[in-house]
């Protein structure tokens, strides 16, 4: 493993003992070194070929290194067009205004709000090459403003180091990056659905369910696998064809978990065809076979008893033709697509996959930013402090980078600590170092030991936390190819100016919306709440019913996520999503009821006061508790049995659900 990591192979053993006698884990050493190597590579390149900023080459290949390939790539991919649709912004902005405060302020907050928002929208390095365009507009605009005449060059100054440190990352890591199994998501997501049908048969013979703990357990799996898609998949050329497919897996599985709540003992002849069916399924997959046609036909067998239970086996028989379907080569595709293949029929329908997007996040986070930009902006303009473009600098990074964070104002206290460390280090390369030499080159070189002390600082366990801020800021500080005569007060005014960012960035966090766990939860849970009060309103919401109950699925997933950040037990989000879950599903079978107008006028007025009852917004999860209660009492008595109509079974397998749940 250390050879592959770039340390020779001879060399391994010696250089493991060494590592960790000194406190460090060989492969982390091994990785930070080789990374310190590019930066000062791409430092001395970038300085060599004229261009002005060359600490910006060295910064990229810090922030580009990845361990893992896939990431490798596609970071370096959006961190080339972030920078790029950011400093094109920071250019027009500048040339517009002619470099005045009171145009780059509020054109820069908006900006940068903007980004920040629509990253809180979006999913893995797509989320970050948005947030970068956002402060790289900052960067391009604040540092050198004062020459309005030159920004043209200026941008592209900086297009040209971050394209330079991105090429210099590849070459330094791509062949020491580690390739993850290509199906390793794959085989987790299908392992977890095979475990899920192995519970099914087991009850289809015994009638037995599984303990709610279990299903709690397994939805905090589910949710985990279903934040990290993007990355685990990252960097593949069919990479959104692949997370479509897990998504679609992972949602039905959902559904099946939502399902057991409301199950009951099935006859022995039903149960017993199921289980057949169900066996089929897992025979199939211990066999190497698509399971989805058998997941199909198990469908079929449970259509007659549980009308419920036939659509979560549908779903999931889709779900898992298209995971199979992605897994596969394009040319097993297109022959498994071909006249002659003998390919069994897929699904009848496509599963539906509609994503929850925290708007009230992005609003949040929009806000929070104009006006902390707004308010430095704003001292700005009345004081003419010179640092001043340096400190909001330093508060677009951290107000745009960390506000996807389930806690910036925690992080914050570390990138303050890195940051104070790395311009304690810059300032003693200019005053120390720098007079000792005459000449840019001169002054490259010498930037070379903070470069490297930065790779043990970025390895030890201790200190790792601040070693990525202690490079970035050590390097930002520098300006090798324009030094000017060094003055303490001035050098500690910039200084101050840098570090003092990640504190303003820590008042923002912590006083406009401050973000969290548990504010997050609540928000979620009250918005899924106000989605059910919206399908409740609407009398043919039922003909939406996939997206309704895709969008729903997807939240739950989120919630779950939302309470373990928050700290909160894990039964807590379960039970919670579930019952939010199945007062949806019943909305849904009510309004179908309704629609089919088979209902006896008893039925169909209690029916509608209960539509007209969750249209109404709920104040408190107790009030939704307590109408959970009573919509399962009374729709445990609406309609036929669970063999008539499938909204009416589907109507009482909600009730039955939100009997136990709430």
């Amino acid at each position: 493993m250390t050879a592959r990591l770039g340390v020779p192979a001879a060399g391994a053993p010696s250089f493991d003992r060494l590592a960790r006698r000194l406190g460090f884990e060989p492969a982390r050493l091994a990785f930070t070194l080789r990374t310190a190597a590019g930066s000062g590579v791409a430092l001395l390149l970038a300085g060599l070929l004229g261009l002005d900023h060359p600490q910006w080459a060295a910064m990229t290949v810090w922030i580009a290194a990845q361990p893992l390939r896939g990431h490798l790539i596609e970071k370096s991919l959006f961190r080339l067009l972030g920078t790029a649709a950011g400093a094109a912004y920071g250019v027009a902005l500048v040339a517009l205004g002619q470099g005045s405060p009171a145009v780059l302020v509020p054109g820069l907050a908006l900006w940068a709000g903007l980004c920040a928002g629509a990253g809180q929208l979006l999913r893995g390095f797509a989320s970050y090459g948005t947030l970068l365009a956002g402060y790289s507009a900052a960067m391009v605009a604040l540092l050198d403003a004062s020459h309005p005449t030159h920004i043209v060059a200026f941008g592209l100054d900086r297009l040209l180091t971050i394209g330079l440190g991105v090429v210099v990352a590849l070459a330094v890591s791509l062949r020491f990056a580690a390739r993850p199994p290509a199906d390793a998501l794959h085989l987790r997501t299908r392992t977890l659905c095979l475990e899920r049908l192995r519970e099914l048969a087991a009850w289809a013979r015994t009638g037995a369910l599984p303990a709610h703990t279990a299903r709690d357990t397994q939805l905090a799996e589910l949710a985990r696998l279903e934040e990290g898609l993007e990355l685990q998949v990252a960097g593949r050329l069919d990479s959104r064809r692949e997370v479509r497919a897990l998504r679609q897996a992972l949602t039905a599985q959902v559904g099946l978990l939502l399902w057991w709540p409301g199950a009951q003992a099935p006859a022995r002849a039903d149960g017993a065809a199921l289980a057949d069916a169900l066996q089929a399924t897992l025979d199939a997959a211990a066999a190497g076979r698509p399971v989805g046609p058998s997941l199909l036909q198990a469908a079929t067998v449970a259509e007659a008893q549980d009308a419920e239970l036939a659509a979560v086996l549908r779903r999931l028989g889709a779900a898992a033709g298209s995971i199979e379907s992605a897994a596969a080569s394009p040319t097993q595709r297109g022959a498994a697509s071909g006249p002659a293949s003998g390919a069994q029929p897929q699904a009848a329908f496509e599963p539906t996959v509609v994503l929850h997007r925290d708007w009230i996040a992005a609003r949040e986070t929009f806000l929070r930013s104009v006006l902390t930009l707004g308010l430095i902006g704003a001292l700005w303009l009345a004081t003419g402090w010179a640092a001043a473009p340096l400190l909001m600098l330093g508060v677009a990074v951290m107000t745009t980078l960390f506000s996807t964070a389930d806690d910036p104002a925690r992080i914050m206290r570390s990138v303050f600590c890195g940051q104070l460390l790395g311009a304690a280090a810059a300032l003693a390369v200019q005053a120390l170092l720098w007079p000792w030499v005459d000449g840019a080159v001169g002054r490259l070189l010498m930037c070379l030991p903070l470069v490297l002390a930065g790779a043990f600082v970025l390895a030890h366990p201790r200190t790792a936390r601040f070693g990525f801020d202690f490079n970035l800021v050590g390097l930002l500080l520098l300006q090798p190819m324009h030094a000017r005569a060094f003055s303490w007060p001035t050098g500690l005014a910039e200084a101050a100016a840098v570090v003092a960012g990640p504190l303003v960035a820590l008042a923002a966090f912590r006083l406009v919306f401050p973000p969290g766990g548990r504010r997050r939860y609540a928000q979620l849970s009250a918005l899924m709440q106000a989605e059910v009060a919206a399908m409740a309103a609407q009398p043919q919401a039922w003909r939406r019913a996939e997206v309704w109950r895709a969008r729903l699925q997807h939240r739950v997933l989120r919630l779950v996520r939302c309470a373990d950040a928050a700290g909160l037990a894990p039964e807590h989000g379960a039970r919670q999503g579930l019952a939010v879950l199945a007062t949806g599903q019943a909305v849904l079978a009510l309004g179908q009821l309704l629609a089919q107008d088979t209902l006896p006028p008893a039925d169909r007025r209690r029916a509608q006061a209960w539509l007209r009852r969750l249209a109404r917004p709920m104040r408190s999860p107790a009030q939704a508790h307590r109408r959970g209660r009573l919509l399962a009492r009374d729709a445990l008595r609406l309609g036929p049995p669970p063999a008539g109509p499938a909204p009416a079974s589907a109507l009482q397998h909600a009730a039955r659900v939100l009997a136990r749940a709430v």
